[in-house]
């Protein structure tokens, strides 16, 4: 008995250790892997009309193409802020963008708040609606925003 013991035992301790070590080459597999690549995009808006401000929101959208089309790849809107604006859209997936910004002078209309209406909004696209390429080496800096007021 005490031998079947013994071996149960070792065997047991040999097992445990396996296991240890087959967690431990799949943690040092998992670190060798390259993480998923994000890139960034910034840039400062900037505005000299006189619409901005006053409980109007700025709407600021990343989108694939331009004209956009669909849904933005990210966004957001910001009920408080001071012109010029700088913004920074992190861990977006490798590609091409352009940046569009508004102000939405009529937040009350929910039909078109934070969407452009062009025919109201101050709005500006980043580099004139030509798409910056951006990927984990390149950060596309200095993409600027000019908002000018609809015609």
């Amino acid at each position: 008995m005490r031998m079947s013991t013994h071996v149960a035992a070792w065997s047991m301790r040999t097992a445990r250790a396996i296991v240890c070590l087959f967690c431990i080459s799949l943690l040092a597999c998992g670190t060798s892997e390259t993480a998923p690549q994000t890139a960034s995009i910034s840039g400062t808006i900037t505005y000299a009309g006189a619409a901005a401000g006053h409980g109007r929101p700025l709407a600021i959208a990343v989108y694939r193409a331009f004209p956009p089309k669909g849904p933005p790849v990210a966004w957001r809107l910001i009920e408080q802020y001071q012109l010029p604006y700088r913004y920074t859209f992190d861990n977006l997936p490798p590609g091409s963008y352009v940046v569009g910004a508004l102000v939405d002078v009529d937040p009350a209309d929910t039909r078109n708040i934070g969407q452009l209406n062009a025919a109201r909004d101050p709005h500006g696209y980043s580099a004139s609606g030509r798409l910056l390429p951006v990927d984990a080496t390149h950060i596309a800096e200095g993409a600027d925003i000019v908002l000018e007021d609809a015609k």
